[in-house]
């Protein structure tokens, strides 16, 4: 278990440093997310090895869902941290282009459920994310609105992440509204081409690039062939479906909702390596192994490494 006393962490966040106090005064929380005790010793440097996110079978991978956004807030440099302290070998973080192009951390289309929007621009609060230009996405925050311990959290560059996994883990980049972000997959193609910093990443730890547009997908596929693509769906495609989408993608995630047995046995047949998302209640993780995923995606990568380390085999669920 990760554990050490209080620490301050120091995350470079545009023009300033940003300190993520992450000991906290809570020692339980009625909505279900982790007391401050367990998140201490989640979000802590380590004292003891980090677990093995692969569980007894190597081939079934963890993927931190936009980090480890069970105990911080998501798509920000505090989840990303905590994911790669857990052990992640990946993290799964969504990806769109401001105005002016920079790349950056974010999942929904505005920002009016993770950042104090409202108060900054209270007139174009319902615009679209990627209508703000870098400079202005920096005046949001997006850490309140998780806990008030991670006050002051901004929104983090595609890059700083790159950087905050130290070299540590791979990535799961999600292209996420791409109609908001036109030409989103040449930027995010050149710059894993052709920045050494992300070539290293790549070559070193993988980088996958996902998402539920195919044609999105199939142009990123198109201009950065050697960078894995991955197909997400909400259920589970049928066999002419999926024969389409082996032309351009080497992997699929589904909803793990919609994950049956003769879904699953559709999947195993196909070319494709499948995962499942996103999977945070033990019955959901057993059925899915169970049943052939390879990836779970998880806001809680430590809790489902755990499971999968103990768990011995039997049935699935229904």
């Amino acid at each position: 278990m990760c554990a050490s006393p209080r620490r301050v962490y120091r995350v470079r966040a545009g023009e300033f440093l940003l300190r993520i106090h992450l000991g906290l005064r809570r020692t339980s929380a009625p909505d279900g997310r982790l007391g401050a005790m367990e998140q201490q010793q989640i979000l802590s440097p380590a004292s003891s090895p980090r677990p093995n996110l692969l569980g007894p079978d190597p081939e079934v991978r963890v993927i931190g869902h936009r980090g480890a956004s069970g105990v911080a807030p998501e798509n920000t440099l505090a989840a990303v941290a905590a994911a790669v302290r857990c052990g992640a070998r990946y993290i799964e973080v969504d990806v769109q282009l401001s105005a002016d192009g920079v790349p950056f951390i974010f999942h929904d289309e505005t920002g009016r459920r993770t950042t104090n929007i409202a108060e900054v621009f209270p007139r174009r609060a319902r615009r679209p994310i990627t209508t703000f230009t870098w400079a202005e996405l920096q005046r949001l925050e997006v850490g309140s609105h998780f806990s008030a311990a991670f006050a002051g959290e901004r929104i983090a560059h595609l890059d700083e992440v790159r950087d905050a996994v130290h070299g540590q883990c791979g990535l799961f980049i999600e292209i996420k509204n791409p109609k908001n972000s036109p030409g989103i997959e040449a930027a995010l193609a050149e710059r894993l081409t052709n920045d050494m910093k992300w070539v290293d990443v790549v070559r070193r730890h993988g980088v996958e690039v996902l998402g539920f547009d195919a044609r999105s997908n199939r142009e990123f596929a198109r201009l950065a062939g050697h960078i894995p693509v991955q197909q997400l769906t909400r259920s589970v495609p049928s066999k002419r479906a999926l024969t389409r989408i082996e032309q351009y993608a080497q992997a699929i995630g589904v909803n793990y909702r919609a994950l049956d047995e003769r879904g699953a046995r559709r999947l195993r047949r196909s070319s494709l390596d499948f995962g499942v998302y996103t999977v945070n209640g033990p019955r959901a993780v057993s059925n899915a192994v169970a049943r052939g995923a390879t990836r779970i995606t998880t806001d809680w990568p430590q809790r489902v490494a755990e499971q999968l380390q103990r768990r011995t085999p039997g049935p699935p669920h229904n």
